[in-house]
């Protein structure tokens, strides 16, 4: 008899225990489903919210297929200084077809867009990056300052043009800034940007790497300062590098600015200068932008400036400016050929003056 009793208990145990476990299974898959639920609800509205968002962190080039996720960059929140309905309401009043891929041209004293071709898309600088450069460099030090040329002119790539500078030349800002903007010399590019850095910093044991750095985030802000909201740049010289571009529309900014800082607008005029320098040195540049070259076939008695350039990503480039009737336009061609920038320009000038 106590044999069964023990049993029964013995049994009794078991089914309580049983019946406990299966509670803690049920409860414990009923946790679980609520989980999946949560999880699959916020998943769904994550999803929801990330397919309307119009910042997507890569964007594919459609005409090309190639990846430029590198360019991408924070956006002001301030509303573009060439919005899309000034673009419809001012730009193309000239009627006319170009090599360039790029251009844009505008009014400098009504900053009205009388034509423009793809003028905001990214491209890049090649060496119309260094009228920012001259004017980071104006910032920061005078024009008759003197720099001596080191060792950062070992620092250009081997098919820059240059200004022909040596070691130990000593120079006048104003007379590296002629060397930088008319054989467009990437010497004088880095001669001045060394030793503007140093001036920054205060420091001339700093190397020309840190110096450059330095020099080159001053650039930037000098940029963004006058305007230009869409535009990196990465050496001194435009020399074709990662993470640097521009537009067409920012470099009319940059040469607006140039054409009123009274130092760069004398330099950019000359079609020639001569000039010795505080070591002894005598030499003559000649511009490279034919459009002031009176032998030229481009040539156009108008025109005061500005700059030239070419890079295998930039292809070759001009910035000019002309006074028309007492009033100046700017020009800038992107992405031509050697002659057809020069071309593409002219007939823009013709055809504001025939209107």
């Amino acid at each position: 008899m106590e044999r069964q009793n023990n049993t029964e208990n013995q049994y009794g145990r078991n089914r309580r225990k049983a019946k406990r476990r299966k509670m803690l299974f049920c409860r414990t898959a009923c946790v679980m489903l609520c989980l999946l639920i949560v999880a699959v609800i916020f998943g769904a509205v994550y999803f929801l919210r990330e397919s309307k968002d119009p910042n997507l962190a890569f964007k594919e080039n459609t005409k090309t297929g190639k990846d430029y996720s590198w360019l991408t960059v924070d956006k002001s929140e301030d509303e573009p200084l060439l919005s899309e309905q000034s673009k419809s309401r001012q730009a193309n009043t000239i009627d006319l077809d170009i090599t360039a891929a790029n251009a844009i041209v505008v009014n400098k004293d009504t900053n009205a867009v009388l034509y423009q071709k793809n003028g905001t898309d990214r491209i890049a600088p090649a060496s119309t990056a260094k009228m920012i450069t001259a004017l980071t460099v104006l910032e920061y030090c005078s024009p008759e300052d003197e720099m001596r040329v080191g060792a950062e002119i070992e620092m250009i790539h081997s098919d820059s043009s240059t200004a022909r500078l040596m070691k130990g030349d000593t120079l006048t800002v104003r007379q590296l800034l002629i060397a930088l903007m008319l054989p467009s010399g990437n010497d004088a590019a880095y001669t001045l940007a060394v030793n503007t850095g140093k001036a920054i910093a205060d420091d001339n044991s700093l190397t020309n790497q840190q110096a450059i750095k330095i020099f080159m985030d001053k650039v930037n802000e000098k940029a963004r300062e006058i305007g230009v909201t869409d535009s990196n740049f990465v050496v001194p010289d435009g020399y074709d590098a990662k993470g640097q571009y521009t537009t067409a529309y920012d470099l009319s900014i940059i040469a607006k600015a140039c054409l009123e800082n009274s130092i760069i607008s004398e330099i950019v005029a000359s079609n020639a200068s001569y000039e010795k320098w505080l070591n002894g040195r005598e030499v003559t540049y000649n511009n490279s932008n034919e459009l002031l070259d009176p032998n030229s076939p481009f040539y156009r008695p108008e025109v005061i400036g500005l700059k030239t350039g070419t890079s295998s990503l930039g292809g070759a480039c001009v910035v000019s400016a002309a006074v028309i009737d007492g009033e100046t336009y700017i020009c800038v061609v992107m992405g031509s050929t050697k002659e057809s920038r020069f071309q593409d320009s002219v007939d823009i000038l013709d055809r504001i003056k025939a209107q």
